[in-house]
């Protein structure tokens, strides 16, 4: 008698602790999925991405998945990848550059809130947007650093070229502007193609491939040898001009780097110095999940049945 009444005794409190954990467990369950996120303080970055949208970054001289692409098209994958990596509450814009101007074609916005939207844009930047043939690189560098400044909270700017002037500049030739200080605006110049010269594809004006640019198409620099012969001008063809690029990167206090992979912008973009910490939306859900799965996992344990 005495030793059925235990067991009747044992197995209600056995049962009364069962139903406090799937109780528990139930509750943090609840919890998890009406939890709203939590404003924490984190790193994130501010960037605008210039896009080179001459005609000389139509160059094939890289490649994606083995198939040739051009400087412009890789240029846009790496920013493609890069958003993947930037945490939530970075914010990115792009702009592009042609002529002697950088305009801002997209103000930078948050990239997890708005990740499709810069995805979709980013697609539709390319040469047809070009308002002009000539391609002044480094008048184009100092007008990127007077866009941001005209930006709430100056973002940071990375500057897409592959440093081809057209006309070229002459020797000696170093375009600035008098309101433009170095440094005031943190930057990377990401030089872009490689280091063979090569026939720069010509397009129409509807973007429409239309051959290759020849030596009596465009202005040409005169080159003479040491004993004064003429040398025939090569500013038909194109490869990365990483002096002239480094040149313009040190007038305005900006750091340089050679696209050489789809990581380059992303480095460019989360470099040292230029985080800002701002209250971010959190989800912290999977807290109460982990602890009603940790609740469950010793309910059901083996050692808690015997």
């Amino acid at each position: 008698m005495r030793t059925r009444v235990f067991l009747r005794n044992l197995l209600a409190s056995l049962r009364e602790r069962d139903a406090g954990s799937l109780l528990a467990a139930f509750a943090l369950l609840v919890i998890a999925a009406v939890l709203p996120p939590v404003n924490l303080p984190r790193d994130s970055w501010d960037t605008i991405v210039v896009f080179d949208l001459t005609q000389s970054m139509n160059v094939e001289d890289y490649e994606l998945d083995g198939v040739p692409v051009s400087r412009l098209t890789y240029a846009r994958e790496s920013a493609k990848r890069a958003l993947r990596e930037l945490p939530c509450g970075s914010r990115v814009g792009w702009a592009g550059f042609a002529e002697y101007r950088t305009l801002l074609l997209l103000a930078p916005i948050e990239v997890c809130a708005h990740y499709s939207d810069l995805i979709a844009s980013l697609d539709q930047i390319d040469g047809r947007m070009r308002w002009g043939n000539s391609s002044e690189v480094a008048k184009g560098v100092f007008w990127s650093v007077r866009t941001a400044k005209t930006l709430e909270e100056a973002p940071a700017v990375v500057f897409v070229s592959d440093g081809q002037e057209a006309p070229p500049l002459r020797d000696g030739d170093k375009p600035g502007f008098d309101d433009i200080k170095p440094g005031e605006v943190r930057g990377w110049i990401v030089g872009a193609g490689g280091e063979a010269a090569r026939p720069i594809p010509k397009s129409d004006d509807d973007g429409r491939p239309v051959g290759y640019w020849q030596a009596g198409e465009v202005i040409q620099r005169e080159l003479r040898t040491a004993d004064g012969r003429k040398v025939p001008g090569t500013e038909h063809l194109s490869a990365l001009r990483e002096t002239h690029l480094r040149d313009i990167a040190q007038q305005v206090g900006f750091d340089y780097a050679t696209l050489s992979d789809t990581g380059t912008l992303v480095r460019a973009m989360k470099h040292d110095g230029a985080a800002v910490s701002r209250p971010v939306p959190t989800a912290l859900n999977w807290l109460p999940a982990l602890l009603a799965l940790v609740v469950l996992a010793l309910r059901f344990r083996p050692e808690s049945r015997r």
